[in-house]
């Protein structure tokens, strides 16, 4: 629920805030929650952002418009496979967090997704996502993210955490 709030208030800012040579608009709240993301043409957004300020605060999560995994109650997410291509490279193989309407990349102990995620997107025009939230079905989502070098940097300077990817 708090990403598809969190969704309405980014596609709310997300004109007033872009640069003139990125898409890519960003959010400051009071309560610390920061962050910057890009929205494709059928509703889905790319954010990186963290709930509150500090070391390994910052994640991605990819919100769709069409449901991925059920919500349990004993489990708040499932590890489910996603592929990711950044512009015409091939594809990279990945297990994201998955929730009903969203995916997320983290680092935690041996996770590191995040980090292999921003890698490759900071220099990325474009980034495609292969969700696949059960067995034979898939949800592809696809977003422009030119200036992602700028906007990683500046969602973790907000958020007071270190960057993985390099300022160059």
């Amino acid at each position: 629920m708090r990403y598809l709030i969190l969704g309405a208030a980014l596609a709310a800012t997300c004109g007033a805030a872009q640069a003139q040579d990125t898409a890519w608009g960003f959010f400051e709240a009071p309560g610390g929650s920061n962050g910057a993301g890009v929205q494709a043409g059928n509703g889905a957004q790319l954010i990186l952002k963290c709930d509150k300020p500090g070391k390994r605060s910052v994640y991605a999560v990819v919100v769709t418009p069409e449901s991925l995994v059920p919500p349990t109650a004993t489990a708040p997410f499932q590890m489910r496979p996603i592929e990711v291509r950044f512009d015409a490279k091939g594809p990279v193989d990945e297990r994201w967090r998955f929730y009903e309407r969203s995916a997320v990349a983290i680092d935690q102990t041996q996770t590191k997704s995040l980090t292999r995620f921003l890698s490759g997107l900071a220099d990325a025009q474009a980034v495609r996502l292969r969700m696949n939230p059960e067995r034979a079905r898939y949800v592809e989502e696809s977003f422009e993210v030119a200036g992602a070098r700028e906007a990683i940097a500046k969602v973790y300077e907000l958020c007071q955490d270190d960057s993985p990817v390099s300022t160059s």
